[in-house]
């Protein structure tokens, strides 16, 4: 996670005291494993790649959970569950004060054995386990903020174009 990341599961959780785990061989060992799930399944919704883990120094239960899976299609943002509003970043980001969720084009030569360049739509999805204490927007916020940091080292990792339209530092997108 990036410094605005790690700033921002620190504001999550109430503590500078955390501890985070990632994937068997980091972001790279995740990127590895969303594009075998590619190759083995092609692209099978509901089948999540765990990212990240962050824990509060004293529990063994992730606080905050970063996933990624496939999607078959960007929700159209007026058709969002009341509880998420919609934001301008990657295809559409959808945020809530315990969820954040970002869909991304990903266009990578990594899917295909054969070097070909596919396009896939990925879901990075941050969910903390308890209510977080906190504003509503600033709670989206920092929501948000891990998503985008895990997004944009995923993308990076899988060599998405353009890494799949997140910029490289976040910044509070408009809503949708």
């Amino acid at each position: 996670m990036d410094h605005s990341g790690k700033k921002a599961a620190a504001s999550l959780l109430g503590t500078e005291s955390y501890r985070t785990s990632a994937a068997a061989g980091g972001t790279a060992g995740a990127a590895k494993e969303v594009v075998s799930r590619y190759r083995t399944a092609g692209v099978t919704e509901g089948k999540k790649v765990g990212l990240c883990w962050i824990y509060r120094s004293t529990k063994d239960l992730s606080d905050v959970t970063i996933t990624s899976s496939f999607a078959q299609e960007v929700p159209d943002s007026d058709a969002a569950a009341s509880v998420f509003t919609p934001y301008k970043m990657g295809e559409l980001a959808l945020a809530s004060s315990r969820k954040a969720v970002v869909y991304l084009k990903c266009s990578s030569p990594r899917f295909e054995a054969d070097g070909s360049r596919e396009t896939t739509t990925l879901r990075v999805e941050t969910s903390n386990r308890d209510e977080p204490d906190g504003s509503p927007a600033g709670l989206r916020k920092n929501n948000l903020t891990i998503t985008h940091s895990a997004g944009l080292a995923l993308a990076e990792a899988l060599g998405c174009e353009n890494n799949a339209g997140l910029p490289g530092t976040f910044k509070m997108p408009s809503q949708a």
